[in-house]
């Protein structure tokens, strides 16, 4: 009889105890690691937050703003050089786009693992180039202001980026 009157308030007990619990775990993930503030309830929550693949950095909640993008440039039997960008011609709110640019960050961090596939895709996707190698090229946008705007001048101006290359890919001889 007891137990009746008491099971609804003990299930309403433990239920808030876990949404609390996973409340905190949503809070606590993506604070940087630096902070000392956090650093005893992440030990805690640390088990809970790698099973649940939750532990992400601040950037799980926004995208990356300016940073970098991938170029890439076919040069082809003759010597000849044609540059193109990965997401160009593909719409913002295109999913696409987003998988693209996921595409171009794992070129730019692990070129080792990505670089090879996609190059070889690249070379499919402009066989009719007759391509040699694929070079990937990593460019960083860098101090660009309102008022370099107004004056005329572009974010992608030579002045405003830096280039560094990332790897060269051969393209298999047909």
């Amino acid at each position: 009889m007891i137990w009746n009157r008491w099971r609804p308030r003990l299930i309403y007990l433990v239920m808030s105890a876990f949404v609390t619990w996973h409340a905190l775990a949503l809070v606590i993930a993506p604070v940087p690691t630096s902070s000392e503030l956090v650093d005893a309830p992440r030990a805690i929550l640390q088990p809970y937050l790698t099973l649940l693949r939750m532990d992400n950095p601040w950037s799980f909640f926004a995208p990356t703003i300016g940073g970098a993008d991938v170029r890439y440039i076919v040069e082809d039997a003759a010597g000849g050089r044609a540059e193109f960008g990965t997401a160009e011609k593909t719409s913002w709110f295109h999913p696409e786009h987003l998988w693209l640019k996921d595409w171009n960050y794992s070129i730019i961090d692990n070129p080792e693992l990505y670089a090879d596939r996609a190059g070889e895709i690249l070379c499919r996707k402009h066989a009719s180039m007759r391509p040699v190698s694929i070079t990937f090229v990593q460019r960083v946008h860098i101090g660009f202001k309102p008022e370099d705007w107004l004056s005329g001048k572009r974010p992608l101006d030579p002045e405003f980026t830096r280039e560094r290359t990332v790897q060269t890919v051969q393209c298999p001889t047909p």
